[in-house]
C-alpha cells in the first residue's frame, strides 16, 4: 500500500483506515484484501432466486426436496443466510486449490495463474468472504469439512482458525487420493491431499463406528459365562508406585499372602484401580488368580462376554484404503455419462459417504457450495439408501464451462431417475429436486422496492420452510405445503381476514409471511391460533443482506 494514497483521504476515511488497522491481528494470517466484483455488486443489487421449473424432479411430494442453486456461490450463500441460518448439519467443500494452473481459480472474471503476485491474497480474500457466510449456516452441533492440498493447506488452516476459532479445530485427515503415477513430480510422488475439520461448537459429536464384541476372543469360562482377563497391575507409562502412591496397596491372594503390585521394570508398582474398586472386584469374584514362572501370584480382572455390548472403532487420521481415490471418482462419472474426461479429479462418493457416516443423522441437511460435478449430492442419495435416511442436500455451483448444465444437474437427474451404463442398469434413488438460479433486483430503501422484493422472494420463502407443493396461487396471497406444514405468503394486508377463514380449515403447522412496509409483526391478528406463526416481509431479508453486505470488511 503506497503511503501517498492517504494524502487525498478525508478525515472520516483516515479514521476508518486507522480503525481497520487497529483491528488487524498482531499474530496470525495477514494478507492484502482484494475487492471482489460479485461482492461489491451486492451493495446495490440484492440476490434472489428464480426457479427453473423445467428442471424440477418430483418423485414423491411426501419426501424432502433437494436443491441445486446455479450462480456465484457468494450470492447463493447470501440467500442461504436468510433461508438456512443455523440449519445446516454438515458443510463439505472441495474449493479450488490455487495451484496456479490455467483455468482453475477465477477472481473478478480473470483466471489466476502462477505468475500472479497476488495469487494467495486473492484466494484468501475469496475464501474468507465465503467461509464467514458459511459459518452462519451451521447448527451449533454442525461441522464443516474442507478438502485441500499443499498449495493452500497452511493458509486455509490459519484462516479457519480465525473464522471458526482454534479451539473448534476437530483435526486433519490425510486422504490417499491415488496410487502409482506421479513420475513427473520434482522430488517424490504426491499421493495425498488433506481434509480439515472444524466444529461450530463443542456440541458437535463425531460418530465412531461400533461393532459387537467378538465371542471368540473370550477364551476362558466359568459358571457365569465366557470371559477374558486383564492385568490389575498397571503397565506402561505411569506404572510405578511414585506415579500414584495411593494406588500402591496390598491385596490378599488365594493362599492368604498379602501381595503388592510390581511395575514392568521390577520396581514397586501400582494397581489400575483404587481400593474401593478392588474390594468390589474381590467381593464379586471378578479377580482371576494365576502364577508366573517365578511362582508369584498375578491378579487379573475378569471381563465377561456381553452379546449386546458395542465396541467403538476409532478411525485413523490417514485414510489409506479406507475410501476410494480420484480414479474411483472418475470411474463413477464414466459409468454415468458413458465417456471419460467429464470432470478433472472428481471426489469419489465413498469419501463423502465416510463423512456422512461419522457426522450426520438420517434427517441432516448437507451443503456443498463448490459442488462441481455433484459428488456430494450423489453421495447423499446413496447413503440415504443404506439407512433409509431423509438427508437433504443443497448444491451451489456456477456454470463455468457448462459444469452445472452438462455435469452436475444431469448427474443428479440420472441418480434420481436411474440409468443404464455399458456394464449394468442402476436403480433409481427416489427423491425430489428443485433447481434455482441466482438473480438480482436493484435495491434502495423505498416502498416500491420493498414491494418488488416481496413479490420476488416467493422461492426463498418456500426454501426456508421446505414447502414447495402449491395449493393456492393468486395475486393477493399464495399457499404452499409439504406434508402437514403450510406456508402462506400474503402480499396484500387487506386479505388477512380471508386468510383467517382458510387457516381454520387447515390441520397442521402454518407459517404466514405478510408484506409490511413498517415491519409490523401481526401477532395480535393470530393470537387465537396455536398452530400459526407470523413473520413480516421483506424487512428480515433486508436486515440480513445489510448485515452481510455492509459489514464484510470488518470480518
Amino acid at each position: 500500500m503506497k503511503i501517498n494514497k492517504y494524502e487525498n483521504f478525508s478525515k472520516k476515511e483516515l479514521i476508518d483506515e486507522i480503525t481497520k488497522l487497529k483491528k488487524r491481528k498482531k499474530f496470525g494470517l495477514v494478507w492484502e484484501d482484494k475487492k471482489e466484483k460479485v461482492i461489491e455488486d451486492c451493495k446495490i443489487n440484492f440476490p434472489i432466486l428464480d426457479e427453473i421449473k423445467k428442471k424440477e424432479i418430483i418423485k414423491d411430494q411426501k419426501l424432502n426436496h433437494n436443491i441445486i442453486i446455479e450462480g456465484d456461490n457468494y450470492h447463493s450463500l447470501s440467500v442461504l443466510n436468510y433461508t438456512h441460518s443455523e440449519k445446516v448439519d454438515l458443510i463439505y467443500i472441495d474449493p479450488p486449490y490455487n495451484t496456479g494452473k490455467s483455468k482453475e481459480f477465477k477472481f473478478n472474471d480473470k483466471w489466476v495463474d502462477a505468475n500472479d503476485g497476488y495469487r494467495h491474497s486473492k484466494w484468501l480474500s475469496f475464501m474468507n468472504k465465503r467461509l464467514v457466510l458459511a459459518k452462519n449456516l451451521l447448527k451449533k452441533t454442525g461441522v464443516i469439512i474442507l478438502s485441500i492440498d499443499n498449495n493452500e493447506f497452511y493458509n486455509l488452516k490459519n484462516l479457519c482458525d480465525h473464522i471458526f476459532k482454534e479451539n473448534n479445530f476437530v483435526g486433519s485427515l490425510i486422504w490417499r487420493k491415488k496410487e502409482g503415477g506421479g513420475q513427473t513430480d520434482d522430488y517424490f510422488v504426491t499421493e495425498h491431499e488433506y481434509v480439515l475439520i472444524y466444529q461450530k461448537s463443542n456440541l458437535f459429536k463425531w460418530k465412531d463406528e461400533t461393532i459387537l464384541e467378538d465371542e471368540k476372543k473370550f477364551t476362558k469360562e466359568d459358571k457365569f459365562g465366557k470371559f477374558v482377563t486383564v492385568n490389575l497391575a498397571k503397565w506402561g507409562a505411569g506404572s510405578r508406585k511414585e506415579d500414584r502412591p495411593t494406588m500402591h496397596y496390598s491385596i490378599k491372594s488365594p493362599d492368604g499372602k498379602r501381595i503388592f503390585p510390581i511395575a514392568p521394570d521390577g520396581n514397586d508398582g501400582r494397581w489400575r484401580v483404587g481400593k474401593k474398586r478392588m474390594d468390589y472386584l474381590n467381593d464379586n469374584n471378578l479377580i482371576y488368580w494365576s502364577k508366573n514362572s517365578e511362582n508369584d501370584w498375578i491378579a487379573k480382572e475378569k471381563i465377561y462376554f456381553n452379546a449386546d455390548k458395542k465396541i467403538k472403532i476409532k478411525e485413523r487420521s490417514i485414510l489409506y484404503d479406507v475410501v476410494g481415490g480420484t480414479a474411483e471418482g472418475t470411474n463413477e462419472l464414466t459409468e454415468i455419462f458413458g465417456k471419460k474426461d467429464i470432470f478433472e479429479n472428481p471426489k469419489p462418493t465413498s469419501l463423502i459417504e465416510f463423512f456422512l457416516k461419522h457426522t450426520t443423522e438420517p434427517n441432516a441437511i448437507i451443503l456443498d457450495f463448490f459442488a462441481g460435478s455433484g459428488s456430494t449430492g450423489h453421495a447423499v442419495l446413496k447413503y440415504n439408501s443404506l439407512d433409509d435416511g431423509q438427508r437433504k442436500f443443497i448444491l451451489c455451483t456456477n456454470n463455468e464451462d457448462n459444469i452445472c448444465d452438462k455435469v452436475c444437474y444431469p448427474r443428479i437427474s440420472k441418480i434420481i431417475n436411474g440409468y443404464k451404463s455399458k456394464k449394468r442398469n442402476y436403480k433409481p434413488f427416489i427423491s425430489n429436486l428443485k433447481y434455482f438460479k441466482t438473480s438480482f433486483i436493484p435495491f434502495s430503501d423505498n416502498d416500491k422496492n420493498k414491494l418488488l422484493l416481496t413479490q420476488r422472494v416467493t422461492e426463498m420463502l418456500c426454501i426456508k420452510e421446505n414447502t414447495f407443493e402449491e395449493v393456492t396461487d393468486n395475486n393477493k396471497y399464495k399457499i404452499f405445503k409439504h406434508n402437514k406444514n403450510f406456508t402462506i405468503i400474503v402480499y396484500d394486508q387487506l386479505k388477512i381476514d380471508e386468510v383467517k377463514k382458510i387457516i381454520k380449515k387447515i390441520i397442521g403447522n402454518i407459517k404466514i409471511y405478510i408484506f409490511s412496509l413498517s415491519n409490523d409483526t401481526f401477532d395480535e391478528e393470530f393470537d387465537n391460533y396455536e398452530n400459526v406463526s407470523v413473520e413480516p416481509v421483506p424487512q428480515p431479508i433486508i436486515s440480513t443482506y445489510k448485515r452481510i453486505f455492509n459489514h464484510q470488511d470488518d470480518t
